[in-house]
């Protein structure tokens, strides 16, 4: 099997460059043993060989193999922001009749309300945003051309902006440069509360031009988007989005582990009413929003195995984990390079 990749940072002045070194790869199986005894906390399980491997599901070997791949060479890192990974984007399109879109986590509330061309929604919506947040850490402007730079990371992450899907591209653009956020903070105290918030949009320009063949879009984010970014960039791995793709919540859930992780300190237990408000804004049911968490967290666990988090009663318990990518890369870069 060819040599494991792991990451360290070269962090000089004007830049800092990711490197890949190599060392001594661990057998297939081994990896297996390894992810699933992360999935099903229990240390202590057999090696997974070849006899044994055929109960696993094709669903399940396939995501242990991607997660494999990502370990051995981990690609690009990319960012998103601390917003999105404590809130979050509809999973569907609320439609035209709904005026605005709430998600709460803890005392923290985003508003969304949207402009003309309605709600950014679902997977093509956040890979845009973390390509906004990926371009804005590494040039340090406001002003992004999404061209050929755009078009290789939604390659890199599963979607190809071509034909149909480039026309969505630009309409998710649309959505995203013309959607109003508020985020608002509420603190109580005995006899007191006090109401703190913030109003930005993510774009404070932008130039959207449609032609057969060769559409065309210019954007500067606005200054409060902008340093939000520039202030708390989430570092995550192109290639577990791409691993993680056609559900948008497997994206939101690896964004907030992503994050979460790097800020986490002791052992948490955050509570299923909690994981609701954030994460369940279009099941109508507790029991649909529970099954529906549970079934996204599975290949996010696999892919991003270091994540120690266990499924309780109350809850899913978070333990202090490995980040992800390695926290040397959680500086904002002027160049980002992998290999």
């Amino acid at each position: 099997m060819s040599p494991r990749h792991k990451m360290h940072v070269d962090n000089s002045p004007a830049t800092a460059v990711l490197h890949t070194r190599s060392v001594p790869s661990t057998p297939t199986r081994h990896r297996v043993r390894k992810v699933t005894s992360a999935m099903n906390q229990t240390p202590d399980i057999t090696s997974i060989d070849a006899a044994t491997r055929p109960a696993l599901s094709p669903r399940r070997l396939r995501l242990l193999e991607l997660s494999e791949e990502i370990e051995q060479n981990p690609g690009e890192v990319a960012f998103s922001t601390r917003i999105w990974a404590q809130l979050s984007l509809p999973y569907r399109d609320p439609g035209a009749t709904v005026p605005h879109w709430s998600r709460r986590n803890g005392d923290t509330t985003l508003t969304l309300s949207p402009g003309p061309a309605g709600f950014p929604f679902g997977v093509l919506a956040r890979s845009l945003l973390i390509w906004m947040s990926t371009e804005a850490v590494r040039t340090r402007s406001r002003h992004l051309d999404p061209g050929p730079s755009l078009r290789a990371f939604l390659s890199s992450v599963g979607t190809y902006p071509s034909g149909a899907n480039q026309r969505r591209v630009m309409d998710q653009l649309h959505r995203l440069s013309t959607t109003s956020i508020i985020i608002e903070t509420s603190r109580e105290t005995p006899g007191r509360r006090t109401l703190s918030g913030q109003n930005m949009h993510v774009a404070h320009r932008y130039e959207l031009t449609y032609q057969r063949g060769a559409d065309h879009a210019r954007i500067e984010l606005s200054e409060p988007y902008f340093e939000e970014v520039m202030r708390s960039p989430v570092p995550v791995l192109s290639s577990a989005l791409a691993a993680l793709g056609g559900s948008p919540m497997r994206m939101d859930l690896y964004v907030w582990l992503s994050y979460r992780m790097s800020t986490l300190q002791r052992t948490t237990t955050v509570s299923w009413r909690q994981l609701e408000t954030q994460f369940g804004a279009q099941y109508a049911q507790p029991r649909q929003f529970k099954a529906a968490f549970l079934k996204n967290l599975e290949p996010v666990k696999l892919i991003y195995p270091q994540a120690k988090v266990a499924v309780v009663d109350s809850g899913l318990r978070l333990h202090p984990s490995a980040t992800h990518v390695p926290r040397a890369a959680h500086q904002r870069p002027r160049h980002l390079r992998v290999g």
